[in-house]
């Protein structure tokens, strides 16, 4: 047969029920899901898959999957999900390098000397292996305690931890050097927002940001149910602090089990109204950068067929679920893409936009001002509120309110000056220690580095000053985000530009009773929490099933 060249002539492949897929209304934002080649001779299981445009291999990539015996690489499997993205043209994502559940015998077995080799060669192994072909792997997984309540961190009692207390800064310090430009994150399940844990991994990965341990994200699994899910504004909101932070977020193991309401009528608008809240928060916030269900359709899920937690049914057919996931794609562009503002780090108040990090030069020794040793009250002049924290705790917040928390300003041999919280041996502190704007002001147990030093810096009005951080050589100052005026509003670093919301008065007071100042968190090393009222289930994710091809009908 013969055809006019004006025509382009495709054979197009479908089902019978064709649907619109994800990814060509995600504006190049990473949508995925994990897979497993077990599944790949299941034709229905691999057209579902083409709705996706990110993957995660569930096992195939961890530790035991790849190293079974010692000094044995087998990379077989992990490449055949790799080569199978590459054909969908979807982008991978590396899970899991170090993880005590699947891990090998022969490495639980070993002694503290020969683990800790064994960590770095199979870090150094695996991502030279994939240097240029994956992106971003989870380095670490499931390492903090489920009983850790919010109240500083537990780590879990693995035999990792037991032999190698160290191994997670030897992880990321491994990958880093392997691997230079390879995104790094840490990944954990009870970290949505629900349960005190998500603020004990927060927590967590402020420390590595604090200690220079080069971490790039956190992975939030997101394994949750109808019954025990995060409320829309708890997702949103840590989610931004994790922005104001300076590291990106994954949602990465998402599924929402029907438990207690499977036979429900509505059981179906409930997961949907789950889904598209986490996919609206993630979309919403410029460090949310992907977002992967676990698994393609309810039969080859970790929580049985029955929970029916996924976006597709037992035929790989698109639920309701996937049709409101669909419908918030089509009208959300993610913020990640840089349109539509979204918690992008910055200040909405000023000129500059939210990705705009730089500083004005400033001057150290001409525009510095040295005040007393002393107790300060320290007051905004564009909202007539002082500098506050409500409690004590490492990375608590600082906002502005009416009520005047006391600060103790003492200056340092280099120039600088440190502010201690009355609450109690917490210094004002820049997260992470990033030189960045919006990066969040908050309380932090005291230790005098970089990130706890300011600069007090005189302005054109008496006894008016900005007050610079050292991390930005004094260029970016605390300013009261979104120039805001009322009680909470939130206090960030942000570029010098002199407006009201970046202007402060030190007023001089008395120092705070002894009674009245809080006692000192735990570390991160905290020996014991209680637990969690209702855990969700741990995500070991690793339940296996096969599967009986179906009828799979082409239109030609």
């Amino acid at each position: 047969m013969k055809f006019n060249n004006a025509f382009i002539i495709s054979a197009l492949v479908a089902t019978a029920n064709a649907y619109e897929l994800l990814k060509d209304y995600s504006k190049g934002f990473r949508i995925g899901a994990a897979t497993n080649t077990i599944h790949y001779n299941n034709a229905n299981y691999v057209n579902a898959m083409k709705a996706f445009n990110y993957m995660v291999a569930e096992n195939a990539c961890k530790f035991v999957s790849i190293q079974g015996t010692k000094g044995k690489f087998n990379f077989n499997d992990c490449d055949a999900h790799l080569n199978k993205a590459k054909q969908l043209g979807m982008d991978f994502r590396g899970h899991a390098l170090i993880w005590h559940s699947m891990a090998p015998k022969w490495l639980e077995n070993e002694d503290s000397n020969s683990m800790k080799n064994s960590i770095v060669n199979h870090i150094t192994n695996v991502l030279k292996h994939y240097e240029g072909k994956i992106d971003t792997w989870d380095v670490v997984n499931e390492a903090i305690d489920d009983s850790s309540n919010g109240n500083g961190w537990k780590m879990r009692n693995s035999f990792l931890y037991q032999k190698v207390p160290n191994f997670i800064d030897l992880s990321f310090q491994t990958a880093r050097k392997v691997s230079p430009k390879t995104k790094l994150f840490y990944n954990d399940y009870n970290t949505e927002g629900i349960w005190g844990k998500s603020e004990s991994v927060y927590q967590f990965i402020a420390d590595l940001k604090k200690r220079n341990i080069p971490i790039d994200g956190v992975g939030l699994q997101y394994h949750v149910s109808v019954q025990h899910q995060p409320q829309f504004n708890k997702i949103n909101d840590l989610i931004g602090r994790y922005c104001k932070l300076g590291v990106e977020v994954h949602i990465t193991e998402l599924d929402v089990s029907c438990v207690e309401s499977c036979y429900a009528g509505d059981v179906e608008k409930k997961q949907s109204d789950v889904f598209t809240n986490a996919l609206k928060a993630c979309l919403g916030n410029s460090c949310c950068t992907g977002f992967l269900v676990w698994g393609i359709g309810d039969p080859d899920s970790w929580l049985g067929s029955d929970k029916k937690g996924l976006l597709f049914n037992s035929n790989y057919q698109p639920k309701s679920q996937y049709t409101a996931v669909l419908n918030v794609l089509k009208t959300t562009t993610a913020a990640s893409l840089g349109k539509n503002g979204g918690n992008t780090g910055g200040n909405t108040g000023s000129n500059n936009g939210g990705n705009n990090n730089s500083s004005t030069t400033v001057d150290i020794s001409k525009s510095a001002v040295k005040l007393q040793d002393g107790w300060y009250t320290i007051k905004n002049t564009g909202s007539g509120k002082y500098l506050h924290v409500e409690s004590a705790g490492n990375s608590e917040n600082v906002v502005i309110s009416s009520n005047a928390s006391k600060w103790k300003l003492t200056n340092t041999n280099d120039g600088y000056i440190t502010l201690t919280s009355s609450v109690g041996n917490y210094m004002l502190d820049v997260a992470g220690g990033e030189d960045k704007n919006g990066v969040n002001l908050q309380i932090y147990s005291a230790y005098s580095g970089d990130a706890q030093k300011f600069v007090i810096l005189k302005t054109s009005n008496n006894k008016v000053y900005t007050i610079g951080s050292k991390v930005s050589n004094g260029g970016k100052v605390i300013d009261v985000e979104k120039r805001g005026t009322t009680d909470g509003s939130n206090v960030i670093q942000y570029a010098l530009n002199g407006a009201s919301n970046q202007t402060w008065t030190f007023e001089s007071t008395s120092a705070p009773s002894t009674n009245s100042q809080g006692n000192q968190n735990s570390q991160s090393n905290q020996s014991s929490q209680s637990k969690p009222e209702n855990p969700s289930q741990s995500a070991s994710c690793c339940k296996l099933k096969l599967l009986n091809n179906s009828l799979f009908i082409v239109i030609m």
